[in-house]
């Protein structure tokens, strides 16, 4: 199916103005984050002033630019913000059978009863990214461009959000920056599929809360003194949001769903 030109374009001075506000937010907070934490131990403190940074500038968007945030109501769809992290299982699982990684069936089971919590944990501060991703700034591309192009943009903006931090040694490891680069685009095609579908950001709320709440950790659970113990354990270079097998299971997530997005109606388009 060929993608239809967007019909409705909003006034270039005025989107040209909103991603100036909301990208003169987003790195001012960023920078300050940065600055204020360079020495403090552990970074918690500059994770969480990152993660609302895209908030920042979606509200000085919305409040100084006339722009729009979509919020939308929970549905069914947040049930589909559950696939990336349920098809990374299945990797991380497969992955056991080739020796690429271990699991500990007990742990896992103790993290799947945890899930629900580590999810709504998680998604506390994935609100504050999602917000500004799929709240502000995926719609408001959407009005004037296609699904693939608004893609792009998305993982261009969100690969460069996360670099930073990957390169001063506080997140990820640099190594991992290409398995990492996978799975961004696997799950911004699917979230962008879902969100168009719900007209609503908060599936990818539950799905941004589940990668982080289980992906990112290999499904671990916390003991009374505060330890994790993982139910997949293994090299970085298979195992976590930078490993080989979270990036597999994103990528074929999104390409399967945005080729269901396509076929099955006309939102694939602007309409």
């Amino acid at each position: 199916m060929i993608e239809k030109e967007p019909t409705r374009r909003a006034a270039p001075s005025r989107v040209t103005r909103q991603m100036l506000l909301y990208f003169g937010g987003l790195i001012a907070v960023y920078v300050i984050a940065v600055i204020a934490f360079w020495n403090a131990e552990p970074k918690d403190g500059v994770f969480i002033f990152v993660m609302f940074a895209p908030t920042v500038g979606a509200l000085l968007a919305r409040f100084f630019g006339h722009g729009k945030i979509q919020f939308g109501r929970p549905g069914w769809w947040l049930l589909a913000g559950l696939i990336p992290a349920v098809a990374v299982l299945l990797f991380y699982s497969l992955g056991t059978l080739f020796g690429v990684d271990s699991l500990d069936p007990g742990t896992l089971v103790k993290a799947l009863i945890a899930s629900p919590l580590a999810i709504f944990t998680a998604s506390l501060t994935a609100i504050g990214e999602e917000i500004g991703w799929r709240g502000f700034l995926w719609p408001t591309h959407r009005e004037e461009n296609s699904f693939l192009r608004t893609a792009v943009i998305l993982v261009i903006v969100w690969w460069i959000y996360h670099i930073p931090l990957i390169l001063f040694g506080w997140y990820g490891t640099i190594s991992g920056i290409p398995a990492f680069t996978v799975a961004i685009i696997g799950f911004v095609l699917f979230i962008g599929v879902i969100t168009d579908r719900a007209r609503s950001l908060w599936p990818s709320v539950i799905a941004h809360g589940a990668w982080n709440g289980l992906v990112s950790t290999g499904f671990a659970v916390t003991t009374i003194n505060g330890s994790q113990l993982q139910a997949f354990t293994g090299s970085n270079t298979w195992v976590g949001e930078f490993g080989w097998l979270a990036a597999f299971g994103s990528l074929i997530v999104g390409v399967a769903a945005t080729i269901w997005h396509f076929r099955r109606s006309p939102f694939a388009s602007n309409k």
